[in-house]
């Protein structure tokens, strides 16, 4: 497989960086803090390291053939077939990483959460309502249309204007939100855990969290359906569920690297239940703001 797992590979609106691949696009547009568009095409087999997502993201495949894929999301292994015009999309806060078997194409739209906000106003957009990701390849003809027609306004040079393009964010976000919420808003208020089973949730992970854990899992042990379950946490915490996996196994790392300075970083990362050791170093950037190994030199000094 080519050698990209070595890059980041999602959007970063705070510092700039903007290609959800490592690799240059065929053409790439979008607002700087609201989307990106890109248009890849990769000539090889390849795969993508595992991140949690800060923003919204969908591919719709393009090209003649479909390319075999092997995904993790949120800790749930899943594999199938990449077609030609059938969508995968992933919502922020969501943990993924994806490898294919063959050269692949496709049109990559990132939109960061505050622009359904922006775009539909907070009575239809508000925070109690998340998005559910869906990466096996699926239908949306909507979808398709409004891709289609910001590929064509984007390459015209925004000829037709920015109310012309703030109109199709605008449609976007109405049909993410009533695709991908299964349509259903639900207030805060009765959207939240009760303590005792928010605490319950959150004990159950720190005591697991070192080892495979996924969404079905744990809305088994606390006796919930796993999409809410996942609505809920966020209603009560502010926190995606699977982001909290990570702090847990960032949390048990920490333990580990105090009471034993001398164990390698690789072992660390795998006894506390990552996939890999680039998101052991992404998860401990990200919570605690700097790398293990700056870490563990600051605990020596």
């Amino acid at each position: 497989m080519s050698d990209v797992t070595a890059s980041r590979i999602f959007t970063r609106f705070d510092d700039k960086r903007a290609l959800y691949m490592p690799v240059e696009p065929v053409f790439a547009g979008g607002m700087i803090g609201s989307y990106m568009f890109e248009r890849q095409k990769l000539d090889a087999a390849g795969q993508t390291q595992s991140h949690v997502f800060d923003e919204h993201v969908f591919m719709l495949p393009l090209g003649a053939d479909a390319v075999r894929f092997q995904s993790c999301v949120n800790g749930r292994k899943v594999q199938g077939l990449i077609e030609p015009k059938r969508f995968r999309f992933l919502a922020a806060g969501d943990s993924l990483s994806t490898a294919w078997d063959a050269p692949l194409e496709g049109i990559f739209v990132t939109l960061h959460p505050d622009l359904l906000q922006r775009a539909l106003g907070e009575e239809l957009a508000g925070p109690s309502l998340q998005l559910v990701s869906n990466i096996m390849p699926h239908e949306d003809e909507v979808l398709m249309h409004l891709t289609l027609a910001m590929q064509s306004h984007l390459m015209a040079g925004r000829r037709a204007g920015r109310l012309f393009e703030q109109s199709l964010l605008t449609a976007m976000a109405g049909h993410l939100l009533s695709a991908y919420s299964q349509g259903k808003r639900v207030s805060g208020r009765s959207a939240a855990l009760p303590r005792w089973k928010r605490l319950r949730v959150e004990e159950y992970v720190r005591q697991n969290c070192s080892r495979d854990l996924d969404l079905a899992e744990i809305a088994t042990a606390v006796g919930l359906h796993p999409h809410h379950l996942s609505r809920a946490f966020r209603a009560s915490t502010g926190q995606g569920l699977w982001q909290f996996v990570l702090e847990c196994r960032v949390r048990e790392a920490v333990r580990l690297m105090n009471r034993s300075r001398a164990l390698p970083l690789s072992h660390v990362a795998s006894a506390c239940g990552f996939e890999s050791y680039s998101q052991f170093v992404a998860a401990f950037r990200k919570f605690l703001g700097q790398l293990p190994s700056e870490y563990r030199r600051s605990r020596d000094n």
